[in-house]
């Protein structure tokens, strides 16, 4: 009934009791150090074999690690309401284009979770199966019932660490932060520990046993299977490309924000959280990455990124991959505690990073309803628990309806290089302009008047905005290597029509409810003139 839609603006219910401690662990959570250096190893360096990591992560550190940070921290410490850039871009630049721009965001997400709930299967059981020889789960993991089986279990895990309220929450999420922090160090550490005579032993002594290719064989054999050389130096062209891998340890520390009206102290506690979910991953990456030029040659490491991202690589025959965490567990002897460290910290950080994610999603369904951009239901959270465990019971069947359907109908390899295309311009290149326009947007002066960080200058230039042009420059370097650059425009072009159908949704969207709501004399353009309550 049009009655229905008229429903007075209210006070969120949700509750601030999000810790400095429990907003960091939910920015680490997502960007999930373990995934995100072999992300940078595999997809980076097996595009751009001539890429030098170390140089890469300097570079995007010092651009996208410096002032990610600082845009993302700045709006949500400014406007502390949960839903994330929703609120910052609609308010800021357009409702319109915030509408749009943020159902593209809950598409791509949901297109990570999808890839991400594969991960319990393979990469994380998978290794240790390889890596221990039990090949009975070997062969589960590796079957398509096996995977939909496991990641049905997984997403219905994650619904129960966030329906029942936020304690419970942060009873899980604690201690699996010092889990993604302490496996890739332990890692790094035996990567650094071990020699590269030893390395070369190790794998050489597997290739005996499994008839496979010796390390230096390995190097040239990869080389054919590439049709070309693997280049035994780096060069600038392939190091600025790799960007297209290392951006992950920096990029998505921005999810901390979707909680922005749940964490105490918002005005210096996300923008501090923020800047510490950037640099721990950015530490471990470089031990990482200097750890890896220290263990074997340039040109192998180039070869094992390259099989690990394509394979068919001939004469390769052992049971495992030459992902990162493999080239760590040979190098420890085929360490029995490293293969279960390498598995459990994949499985349990996989598994807490759709957690979060089936967490952020409402909470940007939520900030649609109080803009009445959206069913009453959206806003609505359990009496007891203070959760919208409706919303997060909807988006649990349908990602697993859609998990189900991606793994027995419709897999493809670089699921998640895809998505993150689409996170590009609809989430991070449209909020870093909102950054640059923040302090001079007259719709939004109050706003600004009453921000912490007014006073942060630089020469009479907001600090925001200098952040914000130096974010959205690094931001379109990406989108050129993801949309232009030969290596990735066929992998992610071709996607590309899906996320422009979720702007076309989203926009249709804001209009249907604009007009629903104008039927019963309510005018949205007045709910864009201010911020929903707390």
């Amino acid at each position: 009934m049009p009655e229905e839609l008229a429903y007075a603006r209210k006070a969120s219910g949700l509750v601030r009791g999000l810790s400095f401690w429990d907003a960091f662990g939910i920015g680490l959570m997502v960007i999930q150090p373990i995934y995100a250096i072999w992300y940078s190893i595999q997809v980076g360096l097996g595009l751009f074999p001539g890429g030098n990591l170390v140089i890469a992560l300097i570079i995007s550190a010092v651009t996208c690690g410096l002032c990610a940070p600082v845009v993302w921290g700045i709006l949500g410490a400014s406007m502390p309401r949960s839903g994330g850039e929703y609120i910052f871009n609609s308010r800021i630049i357009n409702p319109v284009i915030a509408m749009g721009a943020s159902v593209a965001n809950v598409l791509a997400v949901t297109y990570w979770n999808i890839f991400i709930a594969t991960w319990i299967a393979s990469p994380s059981l998978a290794i240790l199966a390889q890596f221990e020889g039990w090949q009975g789960l070997n062969t589960f993991v590796s079957s398509k019932a096996g995977v939909a089986t496991l990641s049905t279990v997984c997403f219905i895990a994650s619904f129960l660490a966030v329906a029942f309220g936020m304690n419970v929450f942060k009873r899980i999420q604690r201690p699996l932060v010092w889990v993604g922090i302490g496996g890739p160090l332990v890692l790094a550490i035996v990567i650094w520990v071990a020699s590269k005579a030893s390395f070369i032993n190790h794998w050489n002594a597997a290739a005996v046993k499994y008839h496979s290719l010796s390390y230096n064989g390995f190097i040239a054999a990869t080389g054919t299977a590439a049709g070309h050389v693997m280049p035994t130096t780096w060069n600038w062209g392939d190091t600025i490309g790799l960007s297209t891998g290392v951006f992950y340890l920096f990029i998505y520390a921005y999810a901390l924000v979707y909680l922005s009206g749940e964490v105490k102290r918002p005005d210096k506690t996300i923008f501090k959280a923020s800047w510490l979910a950037v640099l721990v991953p950015a530490v471990i990456g470089m031990l990482t990455f200097a750890g890896l030029y220290h263990l074997v040659d340039f040109n192998f490491l180039s070869a094992a990124a390259y099989n690990d991202l394509f394979g068919g690589v001939k004469g390769y025959n052992f049971p495992y991959s030459t992902s990162y965490m493999t080239l760590s567990w040979l190098a420890s002897g085929r360490s029995v505690v490293i293969a279960f460290i390498a598995a459990g910290t994949f499985l349990l950080t996989s598994y807490w990073l759709i957690v979060v994610d089936i967490m952020l999603v409402p909470r940007v369904m939520f900030a649609w309803g109080m803009d009445r951009m959206g069913p009453k239901w959206f806003t609505e959270l359990h009496p007891r628990f203070a959760t919208p465990i409706k919303s997060y019971a909807f988006i649990t069947i349908v990602q697993i309806v859609l998990t189900v359907g991606y793994v027995l109908w419709f897999s493809s390899q670089l699921t998640g290089l895809v998505a993150a295309g689409a996170q590009l311009v609809s989430v991070f290149l449209i909020t870093g302009i909102s950054g640059i326009l923040f302090a001079y947007r007259k719709k939004v002066r109050s706003i600004w008047d009453s921000s912490p960080y007014k006073r942060w200058t630089i020469a009479g230039v907001p600090v925001i905005t200098i952040a914000g042009v130096v974010y959205v420059a690094y931001i379109l370097m990406l989108l050129y290597y993801a949309f232009l650059d030969p290596k990735t425009r066929d992998i992610t072009g071709k996607k590309a029509l899906i996320f422009v159908a979720a702007w076309v949704i989203g926009i249709a969207w804001y209009y249907f409810w604009k007009r629903r709501s104008a039927k019963v004399g309510v005018d949205v353009s007045m709910t864009y003139g201010d911020l929903p309550p707390e």
